[in-house]
């Protein structure tokens, strides 16, 4: 895995980061739960990155956010 990756894995709110641009694929980064990327697909914790920059760029913390409790105001 590359320097970058590893980097991204270490977030605190990640829980995995899989590389499968070797299988025709994408970097896969699945978020800890409780957390969601900030995209048009609500309660979205997982996405694919087509690069190392976009995986980057995709989970920087202000592209995620943490989920209010059900309830929370």
């Amino acid at each position: 895995m590359s320097k970058t990756l590893d980097a991204i894995s270490k977030l605190s709110y990640v829980a995995a980061v899989d590389d499968e641009r070797e299988d025709g694929s994408s970097i896969i980064v699945t978020l800890k739960s409780n957390w969601e990327f900030c995209s048009e697909d609500p309660g979205c914790g997982v996405k694919g990155f087509d690069t190392v920059a976009a995986a980057r760029a995709g989970t920087a913390r202000r592209e995620v956010q943490l989920i209010s409790p059900v309830g929370a105001k």
